[in-house]
């Protein structure tokens, strides 16, 4: 009876893992898919999550909030030959704009055939540590920019989620 509850319980985490919904925007141009159950929110609950002067257009999150996919289309000028400049800026700026900032990662990506910045972080937010996963690219010569990130206490629980999420993006020129 044991052996059939374990096996019951590993086949709803493999299906909330693997479970996913597809996120079409840019006119179909960039996709990949949201773990299963995530919403997108409203402009209102944007603002009140990302509270700056350029927040992200899209978010997509879990029920609490605590772990989120937000998509930034940048006013930003880069091109794909300009993403090793760009991920050396960011590597100088973001330690001064991210309170606690600890480097995991900072390195450039492929995904799906296309360049990327991937950096990894944690960082302090005012009432929890988070994890992120922050990809950046040049779409239509501007600053793509894909925020995975989440409570560091959900981490371990979604980072499959998330990687299937990251292995699903898709960008079409």
């Amino acid at each position: 009876m044991k052996r059939l509850f374990q096996l019951v319980l590993l086949v709803l985490w493999v299906g909330n893992v693997i479970a996913q919904d597809t996120v079409s925007l840019a006119d179909g141009r960039l996709s990949f898919s949201v773990p299963s159950g995530f919403r997108a929110l409203t402009d209102q609950e944007i603002t009140l999550k990302y509270p700056s002067a350029r927040p992200p257009q899209y978010v997509y999150a879990n029920d609490g909030g605590g772990v989120s996919i937000a998509v930034t289309f940048s006013e930003t000028v880069v091109s794909l030959e300009q993403l090793t400049e760009l991920k050396l800026v960011l590597e100088q700026t973001l330690p001064r704009m991210v309170p606690g900032l600890q480097w995991l990662v900072r390195e450039e990506a492929e995904i799906n055939g296309r360049p990327w910045v991937h950096f990894e972080l944690t960082s302090s937010a005012i009432d929890t540590d988070i994890h992120n996963h922050m990809y950046m690219t040049s779409f239509d010569g501007r600053m793509l920019g894909i925020n995975m990130n989440s409570t560091v206490g959900e981490y371990e629980a979604v980072m499959g989620a998330l990687t299937q999420s990251r292995d699903s993006i898709r960008v079409v020129e």
